[in-house]
């Protein structure tokens, strides 16, 4: 299968270098096939690119979702939806999935260094900024589950790890409660 893209509307030109030009149309290859118009799954992450490769490994490997979820990327992934001033227009958004793709699943992925969150440095410790991000998971998912009672709701915070001459992403599930632990 291939997808097409037109580029009729491209009348004016960047000062980026572009790899479309006047008109030009590419065709590339989309490596799966379907003919169904709903997805169980929505997942939403923040837009920071440092995250991109691995949050797409994550899901489509680790979690097996690969071609079979919508996915949008909003700044700090979870705090829009947490600010009241921006919760209905980000609401909003995150409705359309779920009303035309019957999505059943969400999965939030936050990370630790948010910039919307004015990054690590803004926290006390590693400890506080922790426990602040997972606090605001779990209000996400109390928000999704009184506009979506039905709706599974997963949670994970990632986090940038130097391991050797790379950084690795690693990906922490986070629980609904804090199990108690004896002394």
């Amino acid at each position: 299968m291939f997808f097409y893209i037109s580029s009729g509307c491209a009348t004016s030109k960047s000062n980026i270098s572009d790899r479309l030009s006047d008109n030009q149309q590419i065709v590339t290859e989309v490596g799966y096939v379907t003919k169904k118009s709903d997805c169980d799954t929505l997942v939403i992450t923040c837009i920071d690119y440092r995250f991109v490769s691995g949050n797409q490994g994550f899901i489509n490997e680790t979690l097996g979702l690969k071609d079979d979820y919508d996915h949008i990327s909003i700044p700090g992934s979870i705090l829009n939806l947490l600010n009241p001033e921006t919760r209905d227009l980000v609401l909003s958004k995150f409705s359309l999935s779920v009303r035309l793709h019957l999505v059943k699943r969400i999965v939030i992925i936050s990370h630790k260094d948010c910039g919307e969150y004015g990054g690590s440095a803004s926290f006390a410790s590693e400890l506080a900024e922790h426990e602040i991000l997972c606090a605001d998971l779990r209000k996400a998912r109390y928000l999704f589950l009184e506009k979506y009672p039905t709706l599974k709701v997963s949670l994970f915070l990632e986090s940038s790890v130097p391991e050797g001459n790379e950084t690795k992403v690693h990906f922490e599930k986070i629980l609904l409660v804090v199990p108690f632990q004896q002394v």
